[in-house]
């Protein structure tokens, strides 16, 4: 399978909207960990990303999806520490059931 470095980068950076979109669900539940961990995920592809410089083709578009990811994950955590600090129940640790994974 011969993949170019433009489609490598933009298979990894849709990656990090399925993380998103993961880390939503687990926030529905409210479950910290496990949002921290996705944010954790999606700052180090976007710090890897960074680090290579001038990007090939429409990378830097999204790039873009990316950064409002991050911020939008940033976002998640504040609101769980709020929750967190007016006594309302945050899961620290939840083992996946399909159901929350997309499964059936």
């Amino acid at each position: 399978l011969s993949v170019s470095s433009e489609e490598y980068l933009g298979g990894l950076c849709d990656l990090t909207g399925e993380v998103g979109r993961y880390a939503v669900a687990r926030g529905t539940v409210r479950d910290k960990e496990s949002v921290k961990l996705c944010l954790d995920t999606n700052k180090s592809i976007q710090n890897a990303l960074k680090i290579m410089g001038k990007l090939p083709g429409s990378i830097g578009k999204k790039q873009t999806a990316l950064i409002r990811s991050v911020e939008n994950l940033e976002r998640m955590i504040y609101e769980l520490s709020l929750m967190e600090m007016t006594g309302r129940e945050v899961v620290t640790a939840v083992e996946d059931s399909p159901e929350d994974i997309g499964g059936d």
